[in-house]
């Protein structure tokens, strides 16, 4: 089952009065088009109700999906899950101001996660009324890619990205960095026989940054929205024209190598409205 954190009391205000809404699966709702705008409404939809589909990342239907609408405005929310073909609907939702959500379950290298699904316009993220003739919300699987409602942030450089983000450190445990200028290019080649999170075959990614060290001095580095798989880290530098391999160590007390393998994004263990992968298997990968 789906481990949330702690959310408010799942009450939708009605008409004057409150209905307790349980999650609870809809298998016989109208069956809004998958492929049609997130706007509108079925002709068969019921009023000031949201519906909509729930896709893979090869457009296939994903059952028991959790979706979620919540009102900062009334503070109340409501959830259901997916049906057999990867549609729901929402129980009547007759005040503005709501915001919704879905996440689907998997489990990766034995380790559990929640992962939020993607929608398919920035609009789509943004606080809407239901209509009298029913409001469309569709969902999609996404390995990669920018949350439109979840901001980048300085404080979580990994955050706002459907994929993962690993930080990079280049002081060395005699805290010498390397110098600034210095175009540092990663390359994480995935493991043989890896697959990402949706069984699809993974690509070599590379990534570059620049070192600064002007003041304030930056030692820490992100490389973001990288979709999950296992994969073998390398890196090299070029300074003043000079290219050179770089070695790698997950703990400054530990000998450098030429090559870290076996690194990914480990499981939260939870969910929350705005989460991506983020975590990395290892805090800091220290360069010199």
């Amino acid at each position: 089952m789906f481990n949330f954190p702690s959310f408010r009391t799942l009450t939708v205000l009605l008409a004057g009065s409150s209905l307790s809404l349980a999650a609870c699966t809809h298998t016989g709702d109208p069956a809004p088009s998958p492929s049609g705008g997130n706007t509108g409404g079925s002709g068969s939809q019921a009023a000031y109700t949201v519906a909509g589909v729930v896709l893979d990342t090869k457009g296939q239907p994903v059952a028991g999906a959790l979706v979620r609408a919540e009102n900062d405005v009334t503070h109340s929310q409501a959830e259901v899950h997916t049906d057999a073909t990867g549609h729901y609907t929402m129980p009547k939702l007759e005040f503005g101001g709501w915001k919704i959500y879905a996440w689907k379950e998997t489990t990766y290298k034995g380790q559990a996660y929640t992962l939020r699904m993607g929608m398919p316009n920035a609009a789509d993220y943004d606080a809407f009324s239901t209509t009298a003739q029913g409001t469309v919300r569709n969902f999609r699987w996404q390995l990669s890619g920018r949350i439109p409602d979840r901001p980048i942030s300085s404080m979580s450089p990994g955050a706002g990205y459907f994929g993962g983000a690993f930080r990079f450190g280049t002081l060395d445990s005699n805290f010498n960095s390397l110098p600034a200028g210095t175009e540092v290019t990663v390359t994480l080649t995935p493991v043989a026989g890896a697959t990402l999170f949706d069984g699809s075959a993974p690509q070599v990614i590379q990534k570059s940054f620049t070192v600064v060290n002007a003041s304030p001095a930056q030692y820490n580095y992100w490389l973001t929205d990288i979709p999950q798989c296992e994969y073998r880290i390398t890196a090299q530098s070029n300074f003043n024209g000079i290219t050179k391999a770089l070695t790698l160590s997950a703990d400054l007390a530990a000998p450098y190598q030429t090559a870290l393998p076996g690194n990914y994004f480990k499981s939260s263990g939870s969910g929350s409205y705005e989460s991506g992968l983020g975590e990395p298997q290892i805090p800091v990968i220290y360069l010199r």
